[in-house]
């Protein structure tokens, strides 16, 4: 059982936003710091690449990506600007996104969009929600001739529904519309195949579900993409292949990511598939009972396809007004 370093006194429910790490990931992170202090040259200049390519390589398979097409980066907001700042979108384009999109997201659009003269429209996605042919209508109701870009998440972090990510990459396949694909909450809570997804663009944090160190999310691309997307910091490894150029963004700790294999192996002793099913009953039970006790009817019925380790709950409160 993995042993969290949270305070015994609090009953820790918001896992969703930072996550926890296990003492156990704490101490492989605290081992790499110390063999970077003990040699910083040795390290970052010759060890760490050959490092990242085994942590790439573990991550590619735990979420079914091709290693080729994905980097690290701090958190899945960081590559949905690495994204936004690469893609060629101009006057008159625009990006089709949701209303239950998560507020960073959504300013990162705004702002690349205005940079470049297009502009963001949202699907309304209704909540209190039916199936998931409400999400696939309210997307098809907002499609327009002028979208160049579909923004999507795969588990929604205001609602925390699960979206059909798989049927919208086709709808925006089937007109010729890339697919960036938010799947900060997904690592840890749901089975993966990012290859099978085929969206052309995915972020996934795995420092929420998967208990990882803070800092550390994956951004997976489709191959005709990955000559044309830079972090967005540019360094050294600026007009050098993909990896240098997200490995080495300036001097920092790369502890986060290479203790990655380790928080998914963890993941793994504790039951892999067999814990997410677990981690989804609790939840399943959770939302039943404190829906009773408030009174509020659930917003979605009980389909283990519309929600995973995380569910909400309607409060019967006043919004307050300042």
């Amino acid at each position: 059982m993995a042993n969290f370093l949270l305070d015994p006194d609090i009953c820790f429910l918001n896992h969703g936003s930072f996550g926890a790490t296990p003492e156990e990931l704490l101490q492989v992170q605290d081992e790499f710091r110390r063999a970077l202090e003990r040699e910083p040259i040795d390290f970052l200049a010759r060890k760490l690449p050959d490092l990242l390519a085994q942590a790439r390589k573990a991550v590619a398979d735990f979420i079914g990506a091709e290693p080729d097409g994905l980097v690290f980066v701090q958190n899945a907001t960081s590559g949905v600007n690495a994204v936004l700042s690469s893609l060629s979108l101009g006057a008159g384009d625009t990006i089709l996104t949701t209303n239950h999109r998560y507020d960073a997201v959504r300013f990162t659009l705004d702002r690349w969009a205005a940079q470049r003269g297009a502009k963001v429209n949202e699907a309304e996605v209704p909540f209190p929600i039916a199936s998931h042919d409400d999400v696939l209508q309210a997307i098809a109701r907002a499609w327009t001739e002028d979208v160049r870009l579909l923004v999507v998440d795969h588990i929604t972090s205001p609602t925390a529904l699960i979206f059909p990510v798989a049927k919208l990459v086709k709808m925006a396949r089937d007109r010729g519309v890339p697919v960036l694909v938010d799947g900060a909450h997904a690592p840890g809570q749901i089975d993966l195949d990012i290859k099978a997804l085929g969206a052309d663009f995915w972020v996934g944090n795995l420092h929420k579900w998967l208990c990882a160190p803070k800092g550390t999310a994956v951004l997976c691309m489709a191959d005709k993409w990955r000559d044309i997307v830079h972090p967005p910091v540019t360094s050294h490894g600026y007009a050098l292949d993909l990896h240098t150029r997200f490995d080495w963004c300036g001097t920092f700790d790369p502890s986060a990511w290479l203790t990655a294999p380790a928080a998914i192996a963890l993941h793994q002793t504790l039951g892999d598939a067999q814990f997410r099913a677990q981690h989804h009953a609790l939840v399943q039970t959770g939302r039943a009972v404190l829906a009773e006790a408030l009174g509020v009817e659930l917003p979605h019925p009980d389909d283990p396809t519309l929600y995973g380790s995380m569910a909400t709950i309607p409060i019967p409160l006043e919004p307050e007004h300042t």
